[in-house]
């Protein structure tokens, strides 16, 4: 017998289960369970990618300036320096969750919260404190009900995954300067870029607002670069200079790098992206709503209908599989009664209606 043993915090976390594939699928699927760009990736962001595959064999600028430049040209960031990279926004989670917190301290997190908060907290030792939404959707109040002396990150996503809802700039500006110094107030802006660009450039000035505030950012979604594992932040000078403490020197691939210069300066693939997204995404809500499926208001890639109860979500998701559609349980994050369903091209949104509407129609 071993006595090689797991430090005990890690064995309470739950494993992130993502949205997966569907096995024995008789055609082809269509994908709606994973949030990803139906269009896939910028044209420019795979030939970029075929450019740098022949110098695989050297090893990325570890400071990634050309990238770190590019980004902060298309964001309006005057600061190239107070930007990181990273491999997916994932590793941010976890990097300032090292940086921050760990046995004793607390991350707060709102009620149906993105579950690598969590995790993150949990692998480091610390603990996740959870505070209760309005209508599915965060509130200052109830947030700063939940801070306390051991409270060290906010991870607040807006908007918010899986729920699709997000606070106002207005009541971000007030959170952020009623919390108290100590707590670090991380703004998750994976989905930022599907509500305007507008809110990207306001989020972006919260942080040159208050020296407290980080923006997270990815090319996972609207960027349709999801396997290329490539995310980004904007920090204080303060928090920038930690974080660089642990940052592995060579984080993101080469690879990942061509394609996040090429694609966040595609400004015309991204506005196609958005355009489609605000269409298919208002017509999705207003055809699940006529079926009796309510669905709230999202300002992300993604709806989610209420079937009113949990046997009926399994039922509709088992009968969508059959289908060779798949869409995504959220049962884990507190939302047995629906179900996730992405904004998918125009094709897989009428087959997933379609599906609905005879689901409907029997159950």
């Amino acid at each position: 017998m071993s006595d090689i043993r797991p430090l005990p915090h890690v064995l309470n976390i739950k494993p992130y289960v993502p949205g997966g594939k569907l096995a024995g699928a008789k055609g082809r699927v269509a994908m709606l369970a994973s949030n990803e760009n139906p269009f896939g990736p910028s044209p420019k962001a795979i030939d970029a990618m075929r450019e740098a595959a022949s110098s695989v064999h050297v090893y990325p600028d570890p400071g990634y300036g050309a990238l770190r430049e590019a980004i902060a040209a298309a964001t309006g960031i005057a600061d190239p320096n107070r930007i990181a990279v990273s491999s997916g926004s994932d590793e941010i989670i976890h990097l300032l969750t090292q940086c921050y917190a760990g046995p004793g301290d607390e991350i707060l997190q709102t009620e149906h919260a993105f579950s690598m908060y969590a995790v993150s907290a949990m692998s480091h030792g610390a603990t996740c404190i959870s505070v209760p939404e309005t209508d599915l959707t965060a509130g200052a109040n109830a947030i700063l009900g939940g801070v306390s002396e051991r409270t060290k990150i906010l991870f607040l996503a807006n908007p918010n995954n899986p729920t699709g809802t997000m606070m106002s700039v207005e009541a971000l500006t007030a959170l952020q300067d009623a919390l108290p110094p100590h707590v670090l107030f991380v703004i998750d802006g994976a989905y930022a870029e599907y509500v305007s660009p507008e809110y990207e450039a306001a989020i972006r000035d919260l942080v040159d607002r208050r020296s407290n505030t980080v923006m997270m950012r990815t090319f996972s979604k609207i960027h349709g670069l999801a396997a290329a594992r490539l995310g980004w932040a904007y920090l204080p000078q303060g928090v920038s200079e930690v974080f660089q403490r642990i940052r592995g020197p060579f984080n993101v691939n080469g690879l990942a790098v061509a394609a996040g210069i090429a694609s966040i300066g595609d400004t015309d693939f991204l506005t196609k992206s958005r355009e489609h997204n605000t269409l298919w995404r208002g017509k999705l809500i207003e055809a699940l709503d006529a079926m009796g499926l309510p669905t709230p208001q999202s300002h992300a890639n993604f709806v989610i209908p209420d079937f009113g109860s949990a046997e009926r979500a399994a039922a509709a998701n088992e009968w969508l599989k059959a289908r060779d559609i798949l869409v995504r349980a959220v049962g884990g994050y507190g939302l047995p009664t629906r179900l996730r369903i992405s904004v998918g091209s125009a094709e897989d949104n009428e087959a997933v209606l379609a599906a609905l509407k005879d689901f409907t129609a029997s159950h």
